[in-house]
């Protein structure tokens, strides 16, 4: 969760959800002498940070010696969608702590938390084909001659693995060259950083980020095209861009259009990026799908030969648009097994009944509804309505799963109960990622335009 500030209320209703999990797994006495209203809080959730406060030290250090941290942390990540650290404090030191936060300046070790290297994506799992050799290789090189191409520029639509290859360079790079400095970080998150942390001595702090990074050895940016119309910042990361490069740093970009498609940009940042080397990552053709889809099938620890070819074929082809929705595909696949429990090898036929009830999206009138909000989203994001109401959370769907989740509240009022329904969420799930985008839209102008946009197009009169 990125939120920036929680009403109480809001907080308030995520407790009572965790607690109510917690309560599960406890016998009562216990748990009134732990957790009660009077004892035990949570009063802040922001930047991926939640703070629960206890009554006192004691009850602080009890709490932290047991598997209770743990268990709250489990609960709240299923309830927010994301990876959350979790801090249980007594009252007295989170005072102690508000009060030395106040008198220190921003650490800048800390800018970018929440922009995190994951080790998950690597050279070895990213599957290789004529859709995006030219990018994987140039990605290769990089790491073995860094600064030779510089910046990499690596453009696709959504959901096509450019992010799988900017967290490859990263972790390749990190084992390579454990002494050097690397810093992963996304286009919104470098925004939101200057926006909200550069208020008060903006010219010295400006020069304290500058100098952070003069100290990175690669940077790894994500999503560039979320620094349109943005003018002041672009002409920060115009300085730190032409330190860097000068320098002999390697930077490596990503986008959803090629530098000369970006609209919004300075012409001497795009001529800079035009620079460098550019590479596309298109749609993957039949054999990588099918490649992709078997890693895909084997890391959720099932053997392929419980798959026919002809399933298999079938479910990557009609689910080729992008591998986020191919994933989607499986992961609605493997739920269909879990449930109805099939026998012997999973066959075309049974495959073709899980998505039988799979309709292209098409025009229609009449009146705007959570299906037609939903669909609406799915389309604009280039994903599928059962994405948006499964429980993958990748970031890109994810996102377009709360702005779902915010445009039923917003446009019709629903009550978070009802909206929870329609993706099997309970309604603290739902209010939590309203809050997140309500904040995001206070936070960033672009990000609100986006949404209005948005909007418009789901409340169209003729559908």
């Amino acid at each position: 969760m990125n939120t920036t500030e929680e009403s109480k209320d809001s907080l308030k209703t995520i407790q009572k959800a965790v607690l109510k999990r917690i309560k599960e797994q406890i016998n009562d006495a216990s748990f009134e002498a732990l957790f009660s209203d009077d004892l035990f809080s949570l009063v802040s959730l922001k930047n991926n940070h939640a703070i629960f406060v206890s009554s006192s030290p004691s009850l602080e250090a009890f709490i932290n010696k047991t598997s209770y941290p743990e268990k709250i942390k489990k609960e709240l990540e299923k309830i927010t969608e994301d990876e959350v650290e979790v801090q249980i404090i007594s009252k007295e030191n989170y005072n102690k702590l508000k009060e030395k936060k106040e008198e220190k300046n921003y650490d800048q070790k800390k800018y970018f938390k929440n922009s995190v290297l994951l080790q998950n994506f690597t050279f070895d799992n990213f599957v290789m084909g004529p859709s995006n050799r030219q990018a994987y290789l140039a990605s290769l090189q990089s790491v073995e001659y860094p600064g030779r191409y510089n910046p990499l520029f690596i453009y696709s639509k959504s959901g096509l693995g450019k992010t799988h290859l900017l967290y490859a360079i990263g972790n390749k790079y990190e084992e390579k060259y454990p002494e050097k400095k690397i810093q992963y970080i996304t286009t919104n998150n470098f925004v939101d950083t200057i926006i909200n942390h550069f208020k008060n001595d903006e010219s010295i702090q400006i020069e304290e980020l500058k100098n952070y990074f003069y100290s990175v050895d690669l940077l790894l940016i994500d999503d560039i095209q979320f620094l349109a119309d943005k003018k002041s910042i672009q002409m920060i990361f115009f300085d730190i861009f032409n330190i860097l490069v000068s320098s002999g740093k390697q930077i490596v970009i990503t986008s959803d259009r090629s530098p000369v498609e970006l609209k919004g940009l300075e012409d001497r940042l795009v001529t800079r990026f035009s620079g460098g080397l550019s590479l596309n990552i298109t749609p993957p053709d039949k054999k990588t799908l099918l490649d992709i889809l078997k890693i895909k099938i084997q890391s959720h620890g099932y053997s392929l030969s419980m798959f026919d070819d002809d399933a298999m074929e079938y479910l990557a082809l009609n689910h080729s648009k992008n591998v986020r929705e191919l994933e989607g595909a499986l992961t609605n696949l493997l739920f269909n097994m879990a449930i109805l429990k099939p026998q012997g090898t999973i066959t075309l036929d049974f495959v073709a009944s899980v998505f039988a009830d799979e309709k292209q999206i098409v025009e229609k009138k009449g009146k705007t509804t959570i299906d037609s909000i939903i669909e609406d989203v799915a389309d604009y994001y280039s994903l599928t309505t059962s994405q948006l109401r499964s429980k993958i959370r990748t970031s890109q769907i994810a996102l377009a799963r709360q702005i779902a989740m915010y445009l039923a509240r917003d446009i019709l009022s629903l009550p978070y109960q009802v909206i929870g329904r329609e993706f099997q969420k309970d309604h603290s799930t739902v209010v939590a990622n309203v809050n997140k985008i309500e904040e995001k839209m206070k936070k960033d102008p672009s990000f609100k335009s986006n949404i209005i946009e948005i909007k418009k197009f789901v409340k169209r009169e003729e559908r």
